[in-house]
């Protein structure tokens, strides 16, 4: 990840483009409720000569399932998604193994969210009012392990503390600094999946999300791929 005097910044190369060599595309999952919205997405990114949609989803059910069955590089996931958010399938994206990086794509793009973002383990933010190549752009950077993440103000995070416990405080400032999450975990003592929890509870206190869109239930370590019938 990159990151600036401890805020995630976006990388300075806009386009990381692939080395001529490197003959792989990126496999490419898109996320959103609205058909016309998959449709747009799914052409947008499959005209990208480095990047295909291998899958396409209309739930974050749906994009979860897929994502246990199908190897996926990069998942495109809008932020409203009806009875789940797009939080809750990131955090779910994340326990799979390999994890896939996570853009995030939605109209509210502000600070709030950024902070929420980083909570859930998402890699970029990208707002559907911008230009169809940020989109495209962010998708190779978080390929690569780059952020593209907005920076979250120091006074938004500070007030967002303050709606969190001591402990929680603790993974907040770690998180936003770019800290990976074994290693916040080894600095606080505590385990993979209990960091897991806390991040949960993390969620529904800084979003507002509903208890049910937030409810889990907690399995032990990462969720292995299924492979789909015949692979």
């Amino acid at each position: 990840m990159v990151t600036v005097n401890g805020h995630f910044e976006p990388t300075t190369d806009p386009d990381f483009i692939h080395n001529d060599a490197d003959l792989s595309r990126l496999r490419v999952l898109v996320v959103d409720d609205h058909p016309a919205v998959r449709l747009g997405l799914s052409q947008l990114l499959d005209d990208q000569p480095d990047i295909v949609v291998v899958e396409v989803a209309s739930s974050a059910e749906e994009a979860l399932s897929l994502a246990e069955r199908e190897p996926i590089d990069v998942a495109v996931v809008d932020y409203q998604l009806g009875s789940r958010s797009g939080l809750w399938l990131t955090r779910m994206l994340k326990r799979l193994e390999p994890a896939p990086s996570v853009v995030m794509y939605s109209a509210y793009c502000d600070g709030p969210l950024a902070a929420a973002c980083v909570v859930a383990g998402a890699d970029g933010l990208v707002s559907k009012g911008g230009v169809g190549s940020e989109l495209c752009h962010a998708v190779r950077a978080v390929a690569q392990g780059y952020s593209r993440l907005p920076m979250v103000p120091q006074a938004l995070a500070g007030a967002m503390r303050r709606r969190l416990g001591a402990e929680e405080q603790a993974i907040f400032g770690m998180l936003l600094a770019g800290i990976e999450p074994s290693d916040i975990a080894n600095t606080l003592g505590i385990s993979a999946r209990g960091l897991d929890t806390r991040r949960w509870a993390m969620l529904h206190k800084l979003e507002g999300l509903r208890p049910d869109s937030m409810a889990t239930p907690l399995t032990s370590g990462r969720i292995r791929r299924r492979r789909a019938p015949g692979c």
